[in-house]
């Protein structure tokens, strides 16, 4: 092969070679004007970026703030739950739905919890329970009813009416059934160890809005 023949080859071979770069660093900063020995973004005598027309804000780089700013990541709002236990002994009479004078006490708190959250209030779910003894309906009645009263105990006292549900658990939620029935008591220890199960329970549901 002559000297001429090299040269050519030589010269093809480096042709090549920049043409590679230059496509290099236009796939890496697609729509900018790039500096084949450095790859860097040619700028103007002002310090701004070069673009050519197949310029994409899409594409932009940050060092040139061409950049889309990532949009903000939506917050979900915070939920809360508050379950409060009252014991249906200090709330009823024995098998009974009204309200004995000594609830107001028990109650009254319930109720500013409640307030509390304000127009953030989600929704108070009152549910009644009761113990096993007695037949399972007349259990889930006298269930429904002691919740009911609650019920329209916190919306007399300014609850929202449509906020409040009242639930009737009857005796599907009791938690002393096998431990005092194994005690092989009289019938009134067994009602006295059977009271945790007779409850009202009230859960508070309310929501804050994100910052």
């Amino acid at each position: 092969m002559n000297t001429m023949n090299k040269l050519k080859l030589s010269g093809l071979a480096g042709a090549l070679l920049v043409a590679l770069f230059s496509a290099q660093a236009h796939a890496a900063k697609p729509g900018y004007v790039v500096d084949q020995s450095t790859d860097a973004v040619t700028r103007n005598s002002y310090g701004e970026c070069w673009k050519t027309t197949y310029f994409d804000k899409a594409n932009g780089l940050a060092e040139c703030g061409d950049a889309v700013a990532a949009a903000p990541k939506a917050v979900a709002p915070t939920v809360s739950k508050e379950r409060i236990a009252l014991s249906a002994k200090v709330l009823f009479g024995f098998n009974k739905a009204n309200l004995r004078p000594q609830a107001k006490a028990e109650l009254d708190p319930v109720v500013a919890k409640i307030k509390q959250h304000g127009a953030n209030l989600q929704g108070v779910v009152v549910e009644g329970h009761t113990d096993y003894l007695g037949s399972d309906k007349y259990n889930q009645k006298l269930s429904e009813s002691r919740a009911n009263t609650v019920k329209s105990y916190f919306v007399a006292n300014g609850i929202p009416a449509d906020k409040v549900t009242a639930v009737g658990k009857g005796e599907t939620e009791t938690k002393m059934t096998e431990t005092c029935k194994a005690k092989k008591l009289s019938y009134a220890k067994l009602k006295d160890c059977l009271e945790p199960d007779r409850r009202v329970e009230v859960e508070i549901t309310g929501v804050q809005a994100a910052k």
